[in-house]
């Protein structure tokens, strides 16, 4: 029999909480299977968090805590624990379900930890913990599909947690390529912000594995403008300026031929400092004011600003190979255009005003209600902006079989390209685009057909940029 399935992802997150206050924990009494159907039993439940339910056995995510079961009594508000006797947990749980007073009875399972980077500096980027990005890498680290332009001085491009991602720039001076550079501290520590390695094992980690590169200016607008005119008309998606200028009608029209041309989102600097920055509001350039680890401002404010991002005493990459913190929204503003970066990539059919649309939903609304002059539409939320990214992605509908033919159905979106891909096991799968897949549409579904389906198939789409 042909095994027909779509790909799904459940992630577990864990949230521990501590007092100052010491808790004694009740050791459980051991109740004997044939007990469980007894009157006495609630009582001799124990409520959480006051019963001892430390671990006995394995501690891997699925194992579960030996003779440990937890079990929600109708008439009692907290979930209790009993403790069974070793190797008669599952049929503890299936006769507590059986009892007319239990609401539920479950295992006390292992759940699996959000995504940590294996980057020995990223515990000391404070701001990973704020914004969220441990969940938002459970459902993308960022696609090199998606690239970054830092406009800048450019940044070392050699360096050890930069150059596995980063693509050759442009030096709109003398219009040439930008191929190597030694870098600067403030462009490398941009660069690093939006996207140093994540999970090599080495220094920081960046908001994504997006590409970058980098394309050199030396402060003027018409050059700022040029810029941006080249990477959308090189397919850069993102383009990240840490310097003044947001203020600029020209790089207001650049952005906007960014966002027509390339679907992409310009990004600039709130400006450092402090009080009121007499900025207009340009609706084509998107600006981020800085927060620090306890989410206040910490630098201008105006009309200009639509996104806050923590910026205060950052870690980041920095010239020479090395690490650095240091302050400004010149690095708040690069790790947004991470972060819309790997929303990109997530869905890479989102248009512009879709995915600052997510930004705005998601933000967290630390001033007035609903904008403001200091944190615009709130701090990013990168956590919350990957999950609702993962939700506009079509899922699989249904995958059937007939005469022969694997049929898989997914919703139908204007414009947008779609690839079929297969694979024989989702243990260290091989997946496979289907070259000769053929397409039926309606108004509302899309069904992709595979003639020539392996015995075992396991399926998913990919969404490609109209």
């Amino acid at each position: 029999m042909r095994s027909l399935c779509a790909k799904s992802w459940i992630v577990f997150g864990c949230l521990f909480i501590f007092t100052n206050a010491a808790l004694a924990r009740k050791v459980l009494e051991q109740v004997h299977f044939g007990e469980l159907g007894g009157a006495n039993l609630p009582q001799r439940a124990v409520p959480l968090p006051e019963a001892d339910t430390r671990a006995i056995g394995p501690s891997h995510p699925g194992a579960f805590n030996r003779q440990i079961v937890l079990v929600k009594f109708k008439n009692h508000d907290r979930v209790r624990a009993l403790r069974v006797e070793e190797g008669r947990e599952q049929d503890a749980v299936t006769a507590l379900r059986g009892r007319k007073d239990v609401a539920f009875a479950e295992l006390d399972r292992y759940q699996q930890r959000q995504f940590v980077p294996n980057d020995p500096l990223a515990s000391n980027q404070w701001h990973h913990a704020v914004i969220g990005s441990y969940a938002a890498w459970n459902y993308s680290r960022g696609e090199p599909f998606v690239r970054i332009a830092i406009v800048d001085t450019p940044f070392q491009m050699d360096h050890p947690d930069l150059a596995q991602q980063t693509d050759p720039g442009w030096d709109v001076l003398s219009d040439r390529p930008v191929t190597a550079s030694l870098g600067i501290e403030h462009s490398t520590m941009c660069a690093g912000m939006a996207a140093a390695a994540i999970n090599n094992l080495a220094g920081v980690a960046g908001a994504g594995n997006c590409r970058v590169l980098p394309i050199s200016i030396n402060g003027l607008i018409s050059q700022m403008y040029d810029a941006v005119l080249w990477a959308a008309d090189h397919g850069v998606r993102v383009v990240s300026i840490s310097w003044s200028g947001a203020n600029s009608d020209s790089l207001n029209e650049a952005g906007q031929y960014l966002r027509t041309k390339a679907r992409g989102v310009l990004l600039m600097a709130g400006v450092n400092g402090t009080g009121f920055l007499n900025y207009p509001n340009q609706p084509y350039i998107y600006c981020v004011s800085m927060t620090d680890e306890a989410d206040d401002m910490r630098s201008r404010f105006g009309d200009h600003i639509d996104f806050a991002a923590p910026g205060f005493n950052i870690l980041s990459t920095t010239i020479g190979g090395s690490y650095k913190t240091a302050s400004g929204t010149s690095y708040a503003t690069p790790l947004v255009a991470g972060i819309v970066g790997v929303t990109m990539s997530i869905n890479p059919t989102l248009s512009p005003d879709e995915v600052i649309q997510l930004l705005k939903d998601t933000a967290q609304d630390l001033g007035a209600t609903g904008w403001d002059q200091f944190y615009g539409f709130g701090r990013v939320d990168f956590g919350a902006a990957a999950a609702a990214a993962s939700a506009t992605v079509p899922a699989i509908t249904s995958i059937t079989y007939t005469n022969g033919e694997a049929r898989v159905t997914t919703g139908l979106k204007a414009g947008v390209q779609c690839e079929l891909w297969r694979s024989d096991g989702l243990e260290a799968p091989s997946w496979q685009r289907i070259a000769n897949a053929v397409a039926i549409t309606n108004e509302t579904q899309l069904t992709l057909i595979d003639v020539f389906p392996a015995p075992k198939s396991f399926y998913r789409i990919r969404f490609l940029a109209p």
